[in-house]
């Protein structure tokens, strides 16, 4: 979509596993919320030409695409805190730009005055399976399994929980090709566009 529209692109689930593999590296408790927060105040969070993401300039788009980064990322994103910070750096990465954010509170929390809200669903082993093809390893029945933990997780924490943001255009992608999502989003946009 950011291709396509010529806008910046912003993957917090990125920002998310890079947070928590600098808890990891750190050595600090996933469930420790106010000292993973104190400890991403020291670092800085940014993204590649590619939309790969770096933690104090270094590229480490690679490093959290190892697995247990993502259950650790969804352990820490529950912190209230830490959601305050990761929040705040979204919004500012957002301002005087346009921007595609992707991420499960995005249409609810960090922008919920968006332009076009898309909340979009897929069956978990199509989730699962796509998942794999992108890390390009695995297991896939402990990959569905992690996709229902992260789900129930996101659903059930008390702050910013997985929700369908008011006036969200729903698209379920599960019988959907990657482009003939980005059709659907576009056509959706685009109707928008004429109506403003």
């Amino acid at each position: 979509m950011a291709e396509h529209l010529g806008f910046s692109f912003l993957n917090t689930g990125a920002m998310y596993r890079a947070s928590a593999l600098a808890a990891l590296q750190a050595g600090i408790p996933l469930d420790d919320g106010p000292a993973v927060a104190a400890l991403l105040e020291s670092h800085t969070f940014g993204f590649t030409p590619e939309n790969g993401v770096t933690l104090d300039g270094r590229d480490v788009t690679g490093l959290i695409a190892a697995p247990g980064i993502g259950e650790a990322a969804s352990i820490i994103s529950a912190e209230s805190r830490v959601r305050a910070f990761l929040v705040k750096l979204q919004r500012l990465f957002s301002r005087d730009r346009n921007t595609v954010a992707e991420g499960r509170d995005m249409g609810t929390v960090v922008f919920p005055d968006a332009f076009l809200k898309v909340y979009v669903v897929a069956d978990a082993p199509v989730r699962a399976r796509r998942r794999l093809k992108e890390l390009k390893s695995g297991d896939m029945g402990e990959t569905v399994r992690h996709v229902l933990r992260r789900d129930r997780r996101d659903r059930f924490r008390q702050d910013s929980p997985l929700r369908v943001p008011p006036g969200a255009f729903w698209l379920d992608g599960t019988q959907m090709t990657l482009e003939e999502q980005v059709e659907a989003v576009l056509t959706r946009y685009a109707m928008l566009e004429t109506r403003s």
